[in-house]
């Protein structure tokens, strides 16, 4: 199988149970606002979507079950602080500028919680691993706040919380696909270094 080939499979799976976890998780717990998502979310996420991610994992890191550990963990240490549970949460406020303004702070904080965690975990596995901290970072600050903003305008035009739920879903799918490039990035580092 070519590299393009295989990049492209991990990309679509990596993205698929991702977003398959978040809304597995949703049987459990329901999307909130700040008061409303504590640390009990944080751990019932982490567990869903890092166990959902596992599968994708398992085949590229040593001790893949340990990255299902510090998601729920991360999560579960955000929603016990100020951050909460960014993933599950939605702003009180219709204000699309305040949306995408704090999206991005507080995406950036959630990137820098989840990738330190995450990184202890891929730093056996992969060179230069701590370039993942960064990866998330970005990631969740790029794809926390369209989430908000389209959760807003739904909101807005639906009257609907649901709009919300649709946001966060669109803000793990942005999330899960940046990621996904960023780990290809450091999967397969060494293939192209050696052709």
């Amino acid at each position: 199988m070519s590299l393009v080939k295989a990049e492209g499979r991990f990309l679509v799976r990596w993205v698929a149970v991702t977003v398959a976890g978040f809304l597995v998780s949703l049987l459990w717990i329901e999307v909130g606002e700040r008061p409303d998502v504590n640390w009990l979310v944080g751990v019932v996420g982490g567990l869903s979507v890092g166990g959902a991610q596992w599968f994708v994992l398992r085949h590229h890191i040593a001790y893949p079950w340990r990255w299902i550990w510090v998601s729920a963990i991360a999560w579960c240490l955000m929603g016990l602080t100020p951050i909460g549970a960014m993933g599950w949460m939605a702003p009180r406020t219709l204000n699309l500028f305040l949306r995408l303004f704090y999206g991005v702070l507080e995406g950036a904080k959630v990137g820098v919680a989840l990738g330190l965690f995450q990184w202890w975990v891929l730093r056996e596995s992969v060179f230069g691993g701590g370039r993942w901290v960064v990866a998330s970072v970005v990631c969740w600050g790029v794809g926390l706040p369209i989430g908000w903003v389209l959760g807003g305008i739904l909101r807005q035009l639906t009257g609907f919380f649901l709009g919300d739920v649709i946001g966060l879903t669109l803000t793990w799918a942005i999330v899960a696909g940046l990621t996904g490039v960023g780990l290809m990035q450091l999967f397969w580092t060494q293939v192209r270094i050696r052709e």
